[in-house]
């Protein structure tokens, strides 16, 4: 948003139904460091609001836009995901590598994806704030508007290799852990696609 601007102000295009502040927005001046001797302190980068996509379903109106900004999964693939919860993973990398707590599989009932790599603690907060969401991810989103687009029921099944910045404050985890949750990630689709099976 233009610097200046504040809630109150109306984005471009915004009345043709292009942008909508009914989602939220992040102030970049909030999470200023080194402020505390002022009593007031701003951002030139301003208010960055939050966007739904646009998707054009297959068995829609030819160039008649739907907007998504929440994709519900299949009620049916998250009755089953509950039931993986009982899964055991696993713990090591090696032999000398292990997490310190033992890794769990659990039902999550809201996640993020966005393109961009979330390694950074006071963003990790603000969105499981502003949206309450637990996991987050940059691949899901795109699998999530392609099957709403063309009406293909899905679920999103992630392991997660860090914790978006909120975990040692020296190193990210992904470099010591990718390797460990790529084999768990497989481990529970295989398990969730023999119970979808098995429910049919």
């Amino acid at each position: 948003q233009r610097y200046g601007y504040g809630p109150s102000d109306e984005l471009p295009l915004e009345p043709n139904g292009d942008y909508t502040r009914n989602i939220g927005y992040i102030k970049f001046a909030d999470y200023a460091e080194n402020v505390t001797a002022c009593n007031s302190h701003d951002n030139l980068l301003n208010n960055v609001w939050f966007q739904p996509e646009e998707v054009f379903p297959v068995d829609g109106t030819p160039e008649q836009r739907q907007h998504a900004f929440w994709i519900p999964v299949d009620p049916l693939y998250f009755n089953i995901s509950k039931s993986l919860e009982d899964m055991e993973l696993e713990n090591c990398v090696n032999a000398t590598t292990c997490l310190d707590e033992t890794p769990r599989v659990v039902q999550v009932h809201r996640g993020t994806s966005a393109g961009i790599y979330v390694d950074n603690a006071a963003y990790r907060s603000f969105i499981y704030k502003k949206f309450n969401v637990s996991p987050v991810d940059m691949e899901s989103a795109a699998v999530a508007l392609i099957c709403m687009q063309q009406r293909v029921p899905f679920i999103i099944i992630r392991a997660l290799s860090d914790l978006a910045g909120g975990g040692s404050a020296e190193s990210n985890e992904i470099d010591t852990f990718i390797s460990l949750a790529s084999n768990n990630s497989v481990n529970v689709v295989v398990e969730f696609i023999k119970r979808l099976v098995s429910d049919h």
